[in-house]
């Protein structure tokens, strides 16, 4: 089962809009985290580098929720519920370059957001999450 993000919402996912991910915890309780995403036309990407809890939370119970909230409007909302159906490594950097582009600005995550001396130090990787249930405020 999948679900359609309008178009009257996509703005809300392919930023500069921070959202918040909840993945699930080994003890069963929710935990959220801000970050960037994108849409792809089937999937919310959402970039994290190995060896951080929501790699580790997604791979136990793959159901995640995002919710972005427009920062011009506070009654206009996207809540996207679904399943992370991969995570998919970024060797090159493309995905999380793409990301820093949009929300700082940056040609380059590592030397504009984060220090060049961490490239190459983590993993980065792509949560490609499908969604199962949206919901938008207003609604449409």
């Amino acid at each position: 089962m999948s679900a359609q993000i309008p178009d009257t919402h996509v703005d809300l996912l392919n930023g500069p809009v921070f959202a918040v991910l909840t993945t699930i915890s080994p003890s069963g309780g929710p935990e959220n985290t801000i970050v960037w995403c994108s849409w792809d036309g089937t999937h919310v990407l959402v970039n994290t580098a190995e060896g951080r809890r929501k790699p580790q939370n997604v791979r136990a119970n793959p159901k995640v929720a995002l919710t972005a909230l427009d920062p011009e409007d506070a009654y206009r909302w996207i809540d996207v519920r679904g399943v992370v159906e991969e995570i998919v490594p970024d060797p090159d950097l493309a995905n999380i370059n793409a990301h820093a582009k949009v929300y700082a600005g940056a040609d380059e995550y590592y030397g504009s957001v984060m220090p060049a001396s961490m490239k190459g130090t983590e993993e980065r990787v792509i949560f490609r999450i499908k969604p199962q249930r949206v919901v938008t405020f207003p609604p449409t």
